[in-house]
């Protein structure tokens, strides 16, 4: 094929096309994604993965397959994105939390994706409604556009945070759908027709499951089949005129069983604005969404990484002229599709492509109460986007086709656009390495914008940076205030537990106040309020804390644990009892547990029970002293002295010398509150026999101990 011969693609065999495009576009996305294999879990993955225990899959059956089709955050027992989660689910089952893994899985669904682009395109142009318009030059437009599509910067949201395989999925099975769907219109032989509608369907229906910003895609064929297949005249659109109603309800009907009849409701959606906290109302963000629709394209033609950010700064539109860029670009909108509508018998596939990018935003940017902009959302609605783009690359080859020299210029620009292209992606991937370049980039492109101050106040507090973090955080709630928006409580909360490890705990009981006032359902809020009340003493309002803190979520292992240690405060032990066994529930061998329950079965003087859960704390944790305290003084009152004499060896042998003396300056100090005091009387000479046993050097130890037991500082009270 010569180089500017644009008629000469047709001497290629459709297998030799074929191959070249999916390995030229393979090569090309594996080049441009090499560097994402290690970039670390950021954002929601915490909460939609490394956290979310269906998903955690350890062994195949189908109990635990069905799971992973339930794995929604806020539960209710409905299906949630079960494609995506049973993936996520086996990515786990293969690699742990280890993320190459899923790197890879997100990288090669995006190839996919891209074929399926390729083919769709490709057969679209030769279409007979189109065919003598692009059919001789459909493969240099499909691959054009393709490549375009696919290695543009923006793109990069959606396939490098591991958790957007969710968008791209969607995506996938978005583009088989409608690409078997073509097959099945133009297949002459029946059976090749029915499987083909076979599989638009099956995909159609993993789209969805996907996501839910898939439910326009029967919409989408609808107007394939109209504008495309059968061709814009009167007598079609009259034909075809009452099954459009029937495509709308279509994706009604899906949302109807996975969601429930509340997604119908304006009520519904009025109220999840004031849950949700967005600090921006139905109306302002339906204003708003126009100039996020057009910014949304100068991205996607001028995608620069410094451009780029996880968190845009946009500001909300107040009214239709304030900014004034609102009513503009509600205007250029209608401009752009009536001209298309209008257009459309004389250019039906581009009059398809500008209706399509609109059409596949409508869920993500209408009246559901989401964040005004995220990248990621232009996944499935670009992909028809750089097909006239493609086209007037074409065109302008032609124009020049009696001049080598401007054709060679125009070609050399393409192939410049496609290397800047593909380099800013990669370059753009370096963001996403670590939790903290990608929240610095975000304070640095949107200084405004609380959620980047909060999230990077959280990646320092994790990497125990506790000054910069509590600064990053009071960032956040600045901002907030000053845009006139409900703080997020979750700011409130973080800081608070910032305060907690810096032992300032008057300034995070203020902030967990703060949090509670704004969201009174915040359950770990309740929670982590009832320890700072349990510190105090203030026994009464902690047990009220965890009493809302249960009320709000039940299966709070952790509210669970701490009302067993307030009842048990309270010598209410059957109760105590009741909770801790509710913790264990909700977390097999979770440590406070089961020393709790071993705390009150030696007051209860079952020894028996008190025995077996205090060894299943120390399976749990070998260097928990309190532990070995209570069990060492349980098997001394039981006389147990073979077993007495192990678990005391053990203890000379792994826990430091240094370490039992802090455990006894508590318990002298009452930093240990005496109802939680082992009887140091009955354990430190024990303890001294053992490490005057164990050596010489260990012996000073041995002697101090022993005359400490003689004293007996402390007497068993209960």
């Amino acid at each position: 094929m010569e180089i500017f011969d644009l008629e000469s693609e047709t001497h290629l065999s459709s297998c030799h096309k074929n191959v070249f495009a999916i390995i030229t576009l393979a090569i090309i996305i594996l080049a441009i994604y090499s560097n994402t294999f290690h970039a670390s879990w950021h954002f929601d993955d915490e909460a939609n993965i490394l956290k979310n225990e269906p998903l955690h899959l350890k062994e195949i059956s189908w109990q635990n397959i069905k799971k992973t089709f339930f794995a929604s955050l806020g539960g209710g027992g409905r299906i949630y994105r079960p494609v995506p989660c049973f993936t996520f689910a086996l990515n786990y089952y293969l690699g742990g939390d280890h993320v190459v893994g899923y790197h890879l899985v997100n990288i090669c669904i995006h190839i996919l994706t891209s074929v399926f682009l390729f083919l769709f395109i490709y057969h679209t142009l030769n279409l007979p409604a189109i065919r003598a318009r692009y059919g001789p030059n459909s493969y240099f437009i499909a691959l054009l556009a393709t490549v375009l599509w696919a290695i543009n910067p923006l793109q990069t949201q959606a396939i490098t945070y591991i958790v957007q395989r969710m968008a791209s999925m969607a995506g996938l099975f978005y583009i088989m759908s409608m690409y078997f769907y073509l097959r099945g219109r133009v297949c002459e032989r029946n059976l090749l027709r029915a499987a083909s509608y076979f599989l638009c369907f099956v995909t159609a229906i993993l789209s969805f499951g996907s996501k839910e910003n898939a439910a326009m895609l029967p919409i989408s064929i609808f107007l394939f089949e109209v504008f495309l297949v059968q061709g814009l005249t009167r007598e079609n659109i009259k034909r075809n005129s009452l099954l459009f109603p029937i495509m709308i309800l279509v994706p009604l009907a899906l949302a109807l069983i996975l969601k429930g009849p509340s997604i119908l409701s304006i009520k519904h959606v009025f109220s999840d604005y004031g849950i949700r906290g967005r600090g921006f109302t139905l109306v302002e963000r339906l204003l708003t969404e126009p100039r996020v629709l057009l910014f949304y394209i100068t991205l996607l033609l001028y995608p620069m990484p410094d451009r780029l950010c996880i968190t845009h700064d946009i500001s909300k539109s107040q009214n239709l002229v304030n900014p004034p860029t609102t009513i503009i670009s509600i205007l250029f909108i209608f401009i752009i599709l009536g001209l298309a509508i209008i257009r459309s018998r004389k250019w039906p596939l581009i009059s398809y492509c500008i209706i399509f990018y609109f059409l596949n935003h409508l869920i993500e940017s209408t009246i559901f109460p989401l964040e005004l902009a995220f990248e990621h959302r232009n996944y499935i609605p670009s992909m028809l986007f750089f097909v006239p783009i493609a086209i007037l690359a074409l065109k302008a080859l032609q124009f020049f086709s009696y001049k080598r020299s401007m054709q060679v210029i125009l070609s050399t620009f393409i192939v410049l656009v496609l290397i800047a292209q593909g380099h800013s992606a990669f370059i753009r991937n370096f963001i996403w390495k670590t939790e903290g370049s990608l929240w610095l980039d975000a304070v640095d492109k949107s200084p405004n914008h609380p959620r980047a101050h909060h999230n990077l106040g959280r990646y320092y507090g994790d990497i125990g940076q506790r000054e910069k973090a509590i600064a990053e955080y009071e960032m956040a709630l600045k901002l907030e205030r000053a845009l006139h928006a409900e703080t997020d409580h979750i700011t409130h909360y973080n800081l608070a537990l910032e305060y907690i490890d810096s032992s300032q705990e008057d300034k995070a009981i203020e902030h967990l106040r703060k949090a509670i006032e704004i969201d009174p359902r915040y359950s770990a809020a309740y929670n982590n309020l009832a320890v700072l009340m349990i510190k105090k003493g203030k026994y009464d309002e902690a047990f009220h804390c965890l009493i809302e803190a249960l009320t709000y979520d039940k299966k709070s292992y952790s509210a669970h644990n701490n009302l067993g240690f307030v009842l048990l405060k309270k010598a209410r032990f059957e109760e105590a009892i009741t909770e801790f066994r509710y913790a264990l529930a909700g977390e097999k061998d979770f440590l406070p547990a089961l020393y709790g329950l071993g705390l009150i079965y030696k007051y209860k003087r079952e020894f028996g029970k008190a025995k077996y859960y205090l060894r299943r704390a120390l399976q749990k944790n070998k260097r928990q002293v309190m532990a070995r305290f209570h069990l060492i003084e349980t098997l001394s009152l039981t006389m147990e002295k073979e077993s007495l004499k192990t678990l005391l060896a053990e203890t000379v042998r792994i826990i430091p010398p240094e370490k039992v003396n802090e455990v006894i300056e508590n318990i002298a100090t009452d930093k240990i509150p005496d109802d939680e005091a082992p009887d140091l009387g009955a354990i430190l000479p024990l303890l001294g026999k053992a490490y005057i046993e164990r050596s010489e050097m260990l012996g000073n130890y041995g002697y101090h101990y022993l005359e400490k037991g003689r004293e007996n500082l402390k007497g068993l009270h209960h």
